[in-house]
């Protein structure tokens, strides 16, 4: 890999020139010209790359080939650009093919690389600053000197393909018209996909939007987002609302090496991106997904209720699992292409009061879970819809959790197998346990009397001896004695066991889960 042609040297100098040119460019401090009738057409709202400059021996020689040499005149009456190493800007005047550029500003870097371009960069600046003249033909733009001489060359830059790219956000125009920097700690990004849709994180939400490119113009509509409100960083949520504001008045941008630039009718940059490095799609299936929004009706999207988790995995051997905020469930699914359907759900039978919505918002989630027939992955997000097209379920990758070890935790009962395929889960009010020793003993907790037997392990089958227990009876919560007997019936019928993450299954001959425990910590002696 060549070494950066950029050094250090006079950057904190040029860096304050940056800002002292952006500031010439946004205040009347520098006066912008303005364009009389019968100007040149075709020169504003184009990105023009040097071709050729006029020498010191008067003959136009080419460019130095990487040098990125580049112009852009506004409606405001300033041009802005690359002089090869330095950003320059300056004002200019167009009165019918008559031009007048002032002396340019430029930032104070030293290039090293490629020789020469130092020497090239100063010529240039020189040259542009004498200008008097110009004419646009066939895409190309001449600047002329006093004499009518051409002294610069330029070709009109081709719009770059924006569709199948993404982008993050690095600083956005604030309300005095300066730009800022994106807030520390936060991530908005933009994905242009090759549907006509732009999606990302705005910063809390999630957003989405309709846009259409015609050459250099873009369009952008306005976007709808999930409903989440982020605390912190402080000052987060103002951003999101003016990203997403700003989104609505672009009409141009522009390409410049990893460099996105947004702009509104006039030509002024509204939104500057870096180019994201790309993530690979994550496969459907062995991936752990977490909703982050699903669609509640047209075009409006609801976040996850805060304090609710629900998750999806679709396993390689056709099952799909997950929680859906109270109650886990599971299912069948088949996949065909980009197809998908879900069918046979169940569910266990808890009734969750809080958060307020976790039932309606359950409910809700099965139903759009039920009516899916495709998907797409869009690196780590999910995205589920209907046969219309319409994204129901939206994704993302689940935080990874450390694999809990099988003795040495403590596994709380969320839900047991009935007769068939019937799935029960714990009756509220009820607490079932289960401690496996590192001596082979396992005890716990049945839900009303405590209890122990002896256990197996040989890789991931296992084997459960009769348990014994205390001999206590409870009459409440109802149904808790016959929950007990049928926990203790089922820990004799295990044959297996797997763990994912904080998950437990004892399993049976055929592999189907009879008992699904959720690690509760450490188990404490």
């Amino acid at each position: 890999m060549a070494p950066n042609r950029r050094t250090n040297r006079n950057i904190l100098a040029g860096a304050s020139l940056l800002v002292i040119v952006a500031a010439c460019i946004i205040t009347a401090g520098c006066t912008a010209g303005t364009s009389a009738p019968g100007a040149v057409v075709g020169l504003t709202g184009v990105s023009w790359s040097l071709e050729s400059y006029l020498a010191e021996n008067g003959t136009l020689v080419p460019a130095l080939p990487g040098a990125g040499v580049s112009a852009r005149f506004g409606d405001d009456g300033t041009v802005v650009g690359s002089a090869g190493c330095n950003q320059y800007g300056a004002d200019y005047n167009l009165n019918g093919t008559a031009l007048s550029v002032s002396p340019p500003i430029s930032t104070k870097m030293y290039c090293g690389e490629p020789e020469g371009i130092m020497e090239q960069e100063a010529r240039f600046l020189e040259l542009l600053g004498s200008a008097a003249g110009c004419r646009v033909e066939n895409d190309r733009l001449e600047i002329t000197d006093a004499s009518g001489a051409t002294v610069l060359t330029f070709v009109k830059e081709a719009p770059a393909a924006l569709a199948g790219t993404s982008w993050t956000l690095a600083s956005l125009v604030g309300e005095d018209g300066a730009m800022v920097p994106v807030l520390a700690g936060t991530t908005v990004t933009a994905a242009f996909g090759a549907d006509g849709v732009l999606g990302g994180s705005a910063g809390c939400n999630h957003y989405g939007a309709d846009y259409t490119l015609k050459d250099a113009k873009l369009t952008i509509e306005p976007a709808i987002r999930t409903e989440m409100y982020c605390e912190n960083p402080k000052g987060i949520m103002e951003q999101e609302d003016r990203y997403l504001a700003l989104l609505a008045n672009v009409t141009t941008y522009r390409v410049e090496g990893d460099r996105l630039f947004l702009s509104d009718r006039k030509g002024v940059d509204l939104l500057v991106f870096e180019r994201a490095v790309p993530k690979p799609d994550l496969p459907l299936t062995g991936t752990d997904w977490v909703l982050d929004g699903y669609s509640t009706g047209a075009d409006a999207v609801s976040s996850v209720i805060a304090g609710t988790t629900v998750t999806v995995k679709f396993s390689p051997d056709g099952n799909v699992t997950g929680n859906a905020g109270c109650n886990h469930y599971g299912g069948r699914y088949s996949l065909n292409g980009a197809n998908l359907s879900v069918s046979s759900l169940f569910s266990t039978l808890m009734y969750c009061e809080k958060p307020e919505g976790v039932m309606e918002q359950e409910g809700k989630y099965l139903g759009h879970l039920g009516n899916v027939s495709s998907y797409r992955v869009e690196g780590d997000r999910l995205i589920l819809s209907d046969r219309t097209g319409t994204d129901l379920l939206f994704f993302v990758q689940a935080q990874k959790l450390p694999q809990a070890p099988l003795a040495g935790t403590l596994w709380t009962l969320e839900s047991y197998s009935l007769e068939g395929e019937a799935v029960s889960s714990v009756i509220a009010g009820t607490t079932v346990t289960a401690a496996f020793a590192p001596d082979g003993n396992v005890t716990g907790n049945a839900g009303c009397n405590r209890y122990f037997a002896a256990y197996e392990v040989s890789g991931s089958t296992m084997t459960i001896g009769p348990a014994g227990s205390t001999k206590m009876y409870c009459g409440e919560p109802e149904g808790v004695m016959e929950q007990e007997s049928r926990y203790l019936s089922l820990l004799e019928s295990v044959a297996g066991y797997r763990i994912d993450e904080d998950r437990l299954d004892l399993l049976n001959e055929t592999g189907k889960a009879l008992l699904s425990y959720r690690a509760a910590g450490a188990d404490q002696p």
